[in-house]
Formats: structure tokens, sequence, C-alpha cells
């Protein structure tokens, strides 16, 4: 069974390079190693012991799954130890205690951590890996479960709950677009949305199920419409969405505050008019892709490594 390549990316992918820009390469290989060491052990041990033959591709799955999770909060931990250490120079101190640590990183609420809420949900997402696995054998079964979680997608949650841990109570509002991912890609669905006829019906739905308030429905054409729209442009600029495919943790770094100067200066002050609102919303996309890459480039000219190492370049 082939899944999608991101399926198999780590969830503390982005924690090893932040712990080498703040010089403790030592630590971030142990993390790594970690999980490689862990998956060597774990994968013959679920697919030829615990599990009866048959299973082995659902055993590879639960042991590399098992692998990411223990690494990822391994470099959780070390974060955690990383900003104690360095309380004195933060802006926000950080408490040293277990009510702090499950505050900070179990529910996420009140903190400065709380927009890590995402990975949490992913860490969700990589718990479901072993399903994932088992539903992408046959295209029934991933059929029936795109429909159940489409179902789930309208059940309201209580996120103050105290049974809502790595935002397991809202999980039923990603869940849905994560599985379309696997489905999209499984399935090689971007196939049959090159042509500009597929393109011009895409337009017509997002603008139907935008116009009558289909929020799902709404959502996942519009992502049709923008692959679709990509595939367009690549056959005539081909080299213009790849310049930013080495660049994503410079993405990632770098994006907010140009997309801050976009929303918050040049359209909130400078330009501001709800007409021009899609217009700006365009270009904000546009500078938190292309700046990071442009700046990337330039500092890739730099010979001094300290520098480099800065901008997570090596």
């Amino acid at each position: 069974v082939a899944l999608p390549p991101f399926l198999t990316i780590s969830l503390a992918m982005d924690m090893p390079m932040l712990l080498r820009n703040a010089g403790y390469s030592k630590e971030a290989g142990i993390g790594v190693a970690l999980g490689g060491i862990l998956n060597i052990f774990l994968d013959p041990l679920f697919m030829f012991v615990i599990l009866p033959e048959g299973n082995e591709v659902l055993g590879a799955g639960i042991a590399t799954m098992l692998s990411n999770i223990i690494s990822f909060f391994f470099f959780v931990i070390a974060y955690y130890v990383l900003k104690v250490v360095f309380n004195e120079f933060a802006k926000t101190p950080t408490e040293l205690s277990l009510s702090y640590f499950l505050q900070s990183f179990v529910y996420f609420r009140g903190y400065p951590s709380q927009p890590l809420w995402f990975l949490a949900v992913l860490m969700m997402f990589m718990l479901m890996y072993p399903l994932f696995c088992y539903l992408c054998d046959n295209k029934y079964r991933m059929a029936c479960f795109f429909l159940f979680c489409s179902a789930i997608y309208f059940i309201d949650s209580n996120l103050d709950s105290p049974y809502n841990v790595f935002y397991v109570m809202d999980i039923q509002h990603y869940l849905v677009y994560f599985f379309f991912g696997i489905l999209f890609f499984r399935y090689e669905l971007y196939n049959y949305i090159k042509s500009t006829g597929a393109l011009l019906i895409l337009i017509l739905l997002y603008v139907v199920s935008y116009y009558y308030s289909i929020d799902l429905l709404t959502s996942i054409v519009g992502i049709m419409m923008m692959c679709s729209l990509c595939l367009k442009i690549a056959q005539y600029l081909p080299n213009l969405f790849s310049s930013f495919r080495e660049y994503i943790f410079q993405i990632y770094l770098m994006s907010l505050p140009f997309q801050t100067f976009v929303e918050l200066i040049l359209w909130k002050n400078v330009f501001y008019h709800e007409q021009l609102f899609y217009l700006f919303y365009a270009i904000n996309l546009l500078a938190g892709l292309f700046m990071p890459v442009l700046i990337a480039k330039l500092v890739e000219r730099c010979h001094v490594k300290m520098i480099r190492l800065c901008f997570g370049l090596q």
C-alpha cells in the first residue's frame, strides 16, 4: 500500500531544526536518532511477533506511529526545559511545574504555546496512522470513512471541556480535510482537474456553494479549485512553484511578519477598502510564500555560517 509521502513525515521534523539553530545540535541528534532506533526494533516486533500473519503493513504503521510519538515527546520536553533554563531572557517566564507543563502542551489554554494546538491535532492524526493504512487498502473503506468524516464535521464541540486533551474534542473539524488529502493523492484525483474545463466547473461549484453558505463543500471545492489553478499555471510557468519546495522551514519561520505587514499596515492603514480585500488576501499569501524564499536565497550567498544557521540553512 502506497501512502502519500506527507503521512510518513515525523511530527518532530521542525523541532530538531529549532534546537540546532539554538546551538543544541547534540540534543537534536539524540531526538532524531531515538525515533530511528525505536523504529528499527518496533518494526519487526509489530510486523512478525505481536500481530498475526497478514498484518505486516498495519504493524509497520503502528511501529512508525509509536516511534514518531515518542520522538515528538522528547522534543517537547527538551523545548520546555530550554524555556525554563533561559527564563531570565524570556518575556513570559516559564513555570517549572507539572501543572504548567500540562496546560502548555496538553490543554493549550491561555499560554504562549496555545498556537501550537495544531501540533496536538497532527499528533492525534499520527495516532490514527494504522487506521489510515488499513483504509487505503480498499477504496470502499476510504469512501465510507470520508462520508463519516463529513458527517461528524457538523458536530459542535466544547473546547473548554476537561476532557479536551490534545484538542481531541475539536479533531472532527480538521479530520475531513486531512483525510481528503489522503484520498486526493491516493487515487491521483489531481489528474482529473488539470483541464481548463475542470477548472471552470470547480469555480462555478465554489461560487454556488459559497453563495448558499455550504461551508464544508466550499472548503473542499476551494482546495480542488486552487490545486487545479496551480496545475494550470504550472503548465505555462513550470518553475513558479518549484522555487519554494526546498524552503518549507524558512517559509514557516518567516512568513508571518510579511503577512502581518500586508494585512495590518498596507491594507488596514494605507489602502484600506473593503472591495480590495481579496486583492490583499492574494498579496498576503504570495508575500508569505515568496518573500521568505527570496531572503533564504540571499542568505545562502552569505559565507558566515552562524547567519545561515539563524535562518535554518546549512
